[in-house]
Formats: structure tokens, C-alpha cells, sequence
């Protein structure tokens, strides 16, 4: 249901015995923080990007090919990403040095552009199938983002 305004209206329901609210305005304010932050995590990783930029040119593989990734194993979204990508790599080891870890490389576009079309397909998912350059996927906080390299 929509206010007079054309904006979704927030509504509870009661699932399972609890009060839940349903806010789309809300929830669509929290994912576009999150993709904001995302930029923070390509800035972190920033020296990783460029070198895989580098390999890209080195393996003659061009930006229809193959994407650079820096995945949060930790995001939702992320380990299974990460673990798909990296079956069987103990991250644990990272974890125990009090860092978060990361996913980096290359990766098939068309497997990621498959990914971003099943969660994000108007946002992250279409600007991955706009971009004619190498691209840099990001997965983190709970949200997929896509940059140019």
C-alpha cells in the first residue's frame, strides 16, 4: 500500500507471536548507508584493486571476461560468495590475528553478474551491466556495490 505521496507505507504485522514493522522507506535508507560504505571497504583495499588491475592486463583478459572482488567473508552475502570462489581456505586464521577477512582477486563476470542479478538487479547488477570497463565488485555490509578500477 502506497501514501497519496506515491511512497511505500510501513506496516506492522505480527509474525510468530512478535511485532514486526515493515518500513521500505527505511529499509531502502539503510541499504543505500551500507553501499555508501562499501566505498570505505574499496578505499581499504585500494593497493590489492590496482594490482589486480595490473594482472588483468598481464593475462590479456578483458573487463567482459572477468571482474576484481574484495568480499567480506563475514557478509551474508559474502561467505558463500567467498567460499564459491575459495572452496575450503581457512579464514579462521585471519579471524584469530583480530582481522576481518577478505576475499580479493578476479573473478568470471558472468558468474558474478549472475550473483548481483539475483540480489541487486536494478542497482549493483545494472551497473555491472553497463560498465565496459574493468569493474571492481564489492560485497560487503549486506549490500553489493560495483565501481569502476
Amino acid at each position: 500500500m502506497a501514501t497519496e505521496d506515491g511512497f511505500p507505507q510501513a506496516v506492522v504485522r505480527e509474525v510468530d507471536g512478535v511485532l514486526v514493522l515493515d518500513d521500505p522507506v527505511a529499509l531502502a535508507f539503510i541499504q543505500a548507508v551500507c553501499k555508501n560504505n562499501c566505498r570505505a571497504t574499496l578505499k581499504m583495499n585500494t593497493e590489492r584493486v590496482e594490482h589486480f588491475k595490473c594482472r588483468v592486463a598481464e593475462l590479456n583478459k578483458s573487463p567482459e571476461e572477468v571482474v576484481i572482488v574484495v568480499v567480506n567473508v563475514d557478509d551474508v552475502h559474502g561467505g558463500p560468495l567467498a567460499e564459491a570462489l575459495m572452496p575450503g581456505y581457512n579464514w579462521q586464521e585471519i579471524r584469530d590475528c583480530g582481522e576481518i577477512p577478505f576475499a580479493r582477486g578476479l573473478a568470471m563476470r558472468e558468474g558474478i553478474q549472475g550473483m548481483l542479478d539475483i540480489l541487486d538487479q536494478e542497482g549493483s547488477g545494472k551497473k555491472l551491466r553497463e560498465m565496459a570497463g574493468v569493474a571492481v565488485v564489492v560485497v560487503d555490509h549486506g549490500v553489493t556495490e560495483v565501481y569502476e578500477a
